[in-house]
Formats: structure tokens, sequence, C-alpha cells
């Protein structure tokens, strides 16, 4: 009779994992707020990649994002990303809190750079960090219009973290977002 001796499972962590696991917390925080809404399938476009749109996205996440903290890492909101492709990004982008507590996104018409159309749908974006929550919207304003109003009224005096970035009309393509600044 042969017997096999239990794993008791119990493995000291290393420090390295440790740290790792603490990467992938906050990664992981973060991009739940987006989860189950296919808002990374179609912001981070597989192009031959494997795995699905919110892998890619917490991999641009872990890799361009984190910063060292007195807490271990946090997340660089100017560093992320939240869209990425091939369309060429957003010039002098900004957003602003209107009177009516939604945000104002403006930015540079810059149709016909590279393979950029005027119908390129805008994604605007609003992250509050206080509540893990987001607001986003695919086609509020086109390339070409300049700039488009995404509804917060709800969180109104919250702070909140903004990024615009562009979808081609057939959503197949996207462009890198560009941050749009702490409102």
């Amino acid at each position: 009779v042969i017997r096999v001796a239990k794993n008791s499972g119990v493995v000291k962590p290393t420090a390295k994992r440790i740290a790792q696991r603490s990467k992938i917390t906050v990664c992981n925080v973060f991009a739940k707020a987006f989860a189950g809404k296919g808002f990374f399938t179609k912001t981070f476009p597989a192009f031959g990649h494997t795995g699905s749109g919110y892998n890619r996205a917490v991999s641009a996440l872990m890799s361009l994002a984190l910063v060292p903290s007195q807490e271990g890492v946090t997340i660089s909101y100017p560093l992320v990303l939240i869209s990425k492709g091939n369309l060429p990004p957003a010039l002098h982008a900004a957003a602003a809190a209107t009177g009516a507590g939604d945000i104002q996104f403006s930015w540079a018409n810059n149709t016909g750079t590279g393979t950029s159309k005027k119908n390129d749908k805008a994604i605007l974006v609003a992250y509050f960090p206080a509540t893990n929550e987001v607001v986003y919207s695919f086609g509020a304003g086109t390339r070409a219009s300049g700039n488009a109003i995404l509804d917060t009224a709800n969180w109104k005096g919250q702070a909140a973290e903004t990024w615009m970035g562009y979808l081609s009309d057939d959503e197949k393509d996207a462009a890198c977002s560009v941050y749009t600044g702490h409102v």
C-alpha cells in the first residue's frame, strides 16, 4: 500500500509575492468599477492579443499606472489608460465642472490626422474614488464636435478623476485615452 502525504496547503508567501498580490488588489479595485458593463471590451480591442478586455486593461494599469506609496502602491490617475488602440489620441483635451454638476469636456478637432475620422465617438469617463463608481459615455460627442457633456449631476460635489478617448464609429478600434484632470 502506497500513500501520499497530504499537502498542508500552508506556504509562507515571499515578500515579492505579497507585493504582487498588493498590486493586483489595487488594480482590481479600480477596474471593478468598469466591470460587467463591457466597457473594457470596447476600449481595449484585442488586435490579436489573447484574454479579455478587462485583463488587457488591468495589465496596462499594472505596467503603467502604479506608483510606490507609504501604503505599498497606489494608482497615479494621470498615468491610467481607460482606452488603448491605434487611433490618434485627443489633442488639448480638458474637463471642467458645470454649475449643474455635470462635467464639460472639450478637445481640439484633429480629424484627418493619421486614421482619425470626424465621426469617431468620444469616450468620456468620470471616476469617483470616494465611492469607487464610474460614469461614462460612448458617443456623447464626436471627434469633430470638439466638446460634450457627461451627466454626473447625481454625484454633484464629489471629486472625480476624468479621462477621454475615442472609439471608431464601427467600435473596432480605439485611441489611447488622455487624462483630463481632477474635477
